[in-house]
């Protein structure tokens, strides 16, 4: 039996698959590696993919003055394998390091924020919402957004409790609204420019 992509059988065992087997597909797609098993990860829509420019355009205006890499999609290591959020925070002198070593991913605990662009609905909108967030909390990500987008755009925050690997959620912003933190960025906007930005 075998794996099944480009109409074309490829000879795998089944699973555990490896970071190698991982390397091996094809790049026209996100893949993900969870607990031995290689997953397809979402092709993003039209509407998805602008949302997620427009967060790391946004992000990338805010760091301008602190030492911080926005990456998207970018793959983190997590204690299941390999995750690929959408939009990441990663500290700066991480990342050139992460960059110098050749690394295949960003360790969790030099990630400060993941951010996953969620349509209802969609395949990957349970995995979001319940199997990602333990799995970033246990790998110390400090903070994990999830940009819904309906039934209006809305960014709900979830941050670590301090001295565990667990989120709580802090805060839930819709368009219309302000959405305003400090941390891991500062940071002002009101989500439904997400839609009009460029």
């Amino acid at each position: 039996m075998g794996v099944v992509y480009d109409d074309r059988i490829h000879s795998y065992d089944h699973g555990p698959y490896t970071i190698t087997d991982l390397d091996r597909m094809p790049p026209d797609v996100r893949y993900e590696l969870v607990d031995g098993w290689i997953l397809t990860s979402h092709r993003p829509s039209a509407r998805r993919d602008h949302v997620a420019s427009a967060m790391r355009s946004l992000f990338e205006r805010a760091v301008a003055d602190v030492d911080l890499s926005i990456h998207g999609p970018f793959s983190v290591f997590t204690g299941a394998g390999i995750r690929v959020p959408d939009i990441g925070i990663v500290d700066g002198a991480a990342a050139r390091l992460s960059v110098q070593r050749g690394e295949r991913a960003h360790q969790g605990l030099d990630v400060r924020l993941v951010v996953e662009v969620v349509s209802r609905g969609s395949g990957s909108e349970r995995t979001a919402r319940y199997e990602k967030p333990d799995e970033y909390a246990a790998s110390g990500i400090a903070h994990y957004w999830i940009v819904d987008l309906e039934p209006t755009v809305n960014i709900t925050c979830h941050s670590l409790v301090p001295g565990s690997r667990v989120y709580r959620r802090v805060g839930r912003v819709f368009a219309g609204s302000v959405f305003k933190v400090d941390d891991p960025l500062p940071i002002e906007f009101d989500p439904g420019i997400l839609l009009d930005l460029p």
